[in-house]
């Protein structure tokens, strides 16, 4: 089976899951850019797949929201359903905002503040990596006609999405105090790599948000 492809014919939810892939995409390729410029590597071509990623996103969000001001039948309000598009699609643009960072000026030239950052970045993906396994299992729900057994398995799903952005946010936290007990010596560069492990962190945010407006049909 294809990433999130609807075995259940072509429907408003297939097109979402289609924008869940790109989101996630965009991100896979944003870890990329980061542990690049962590090695002192050429960027461009990883920001340009992180942009060209998110603004496919965005064109399948846009999608989504044209159709929801028409007549559409869900399991769920439009309200909650475009609530789950918007949350989703910030992942996506936290994600190219972290490499549009990246591209400002190179990294903090120093070995620990860049092994930590490339930890935070590892720790952001493995949340949206978790992310991804909710979404396929919201797509298990919706095809079982909302079983409680898969109900509980969502639920749990959300629970450890929820936990690993802890981690990613207590990672985020180790990056900023070591940045800033350091960067004495370049306030400049160490001021950008700040901004980085933030914007960093507002994916995993974002990721956690997206988790959450999944309850609904956890709960439906």
């Amino acid at each position: 089976m294809k990433f999130f492809e609807s075995r259940i014919g072509p429907s408003i939810f297939e097109t979402y899951y289609h924008h869940a892939a790109k989101a996630l995409e965009t991100v896979g390729h944003m870890e990329r850019c980061v542990a690049i410029a962590c090695d002192d590597g050429d960027t461009a071509e990883a920001i340009a797949a992180t942009s060209n990623a998110e603004l496919e996103a965005d064109g399948l969000k846009n999608e989504l929201r044209g159709v929801m001001r028409g007549r559409v039948r869900l399991a769920i309000s439009k309200e909650v359903f475009l609530d789950m598009i918007t949350r989703q699609d910030r992942i996506a643009d936290y994600a190219e905002n972290v490499t549009e960072i990246i591209s400002f000026r190179p990294l903090y030239e120093d070995a620990e503040a860049r092994k930590l950052l490339l930890a935070q970045a590892q720790s952001v993906q493995a949340t949206v990596n978790e992310y991804a396994k909710a979404v396929e299992k919201l797509q298990e729900l919706m095809e079982l006609g909302f079983a409680t057994k898969v109900k509980e398995e969502l639920h749990q799903l959300i629970a450890s999405v929820n936990l690993l952005e802890h981690r990613a946010d207590e990672k985020e936290a180790t990056t900023a105090a070591y940045v800033f007990s350091h960067g004495d010596d370049a306030p400049l560069a160490a001021a950008h790599m700040y901004r980085v492990a933030q914007r960093l962190d507002d994916v995993a945010n974002a990721t956690e948000h997206a988790a959450n407006s999944l309850l609904p049909l956890a709960s439906h």
